[in-house]
């Protein structure tokens, strides 16, 4: 409760207790008034002065209405001390009204700023869950695209290890075959050996051997560089570059994402922020609504009030 309400409600209890008494007193002090009334109808100067029964029923008709009147001039006396204090007090609220009206207007844009954020915060919201399933998206991509360089790599080593091995173990099979075959004769070997003394003297059978085996390594030599044409990696490097390329950018888009998730995550924590901001705003309210609470004029205004009641309890 306010310094304002506490000693309002402290002054009214009071004054009803003090009312309350002097309530009991009047029924007394009507009958004693009305005796005194009789009295003084009846009786003359000099009976007035011998009637004891007169005399003891207004003195205390005297005695009562001292004690009423001792009661209305506390309140009486009490009273210009009250409204000392609630003239301080609404001169006080005055001051502190602007301050007041001031920090209102400063919440109610507080409310708005946090409205506004919490509108925006589900937009948010939903755009980092948009966000979130294009990354998705990429990460299945970019697995589908190292799946497929991996199938590549090893379909080119299934076709080496058992396509092109197959090819060239059959034609060696082939040109083995032909080695006892008869060699043309305007078959031209290209061989430094044929013009030495040592091909020249031998015998025919040699050269016949010699052109066999020679057309035997030929075509050897053919067939392995046919092999290692046809298993050049080179052939398949194209597309797994290109898929390597895709697979780049995609990371780069997936850093993008993350960039704006972020930023989103950034935002949310802000909620907090605004939250508190509002709730300062209100306590601060508060704060200044209190300062009245806290003025030593009225406290010291307060504080004689009570001490006023505190002494006067008795009557």
């Amino acid at each position: 409760m306010s310094i304002f309400y506490d000693t309002l409600e402290r002054f009214k209890d009071f004054n009803s207790k003090v009312n309350i008494k002097i309530q009991q007193y009047l029924p007394e002090f009507s009958l004693f008034e009305n005796i005194i009334s009789s009295y003084d109808k009846t009786l003359d100067d000099n009976q007035k002065i011998e009637n004891k029964n007169y005399i003891g029923i207004k003195n205390k008709l005297e005695i009562l209405n001292q004690d009423i009147k001792t009661r209305q001039d506390v309140i009486k006396n009490l009273t210009p001390l009250l409204f000392d204090f609630e003239n301080s007090y609404n001169k006080k609220y005055s001051e502190l009204e602007l301050q007041v009206i001031s920090q209102k207007s400063f919440i109610r844009v507080k409310e708005d700023e946090l409205k506004n954020y919490i509108a925006s915060y589900e937009l948010k919201v939903k755009e980092k869950k948009q966000l979130e399933g294009k990354k998705s998206i990429l990460k299945s991509d970019i697995e589908k695209l190292k799946s497929d360089i991996e199938e590549r790599c090893q379909k080119y080593i299934e076709t080496v290890n058992i396509k092109n091995i197959d090819e060239f173990k059959s034609s060696v099979i082939d040109v083995s075959a032909g080695f006892s075959e008869n060699i043309q004769e305007n078959n031209e070997i290209l061989s430094d050996y044929v013009s030495s003394e040592e091909y020249l003297n031998s015998t025919m059978e040699y050269k016949g051997v010699y052109k066999r085996l020679h057309a035997f390594m030929s075509g050897l030599f053919d067939i392995t560089q046919h092999f290692i044409d046809e298993s050049n990696f080179e052939k398949i490097l194209p597309d797994l570059v290109e898929i390597q390329k895709q697979i780049k950018e995609k990371y780069n888009n997936m850093d993008q994402l993350d960039v704006q998730i972020n930023k989103i995550k950034d935002f949310e924590t802000l909620k907090k922020n605004y939250s508190e901001s509002l709730k300062n705003a209100e306590n601060e309210l508060e704060n200044i609504i209190g300062l009245a609470d806290k003025d030593e004029a009225l406290l010291k205004i307060k504080a004689e009030i009570q001490e006023y009641i505190n002494k006067n309890q008795i009557i």
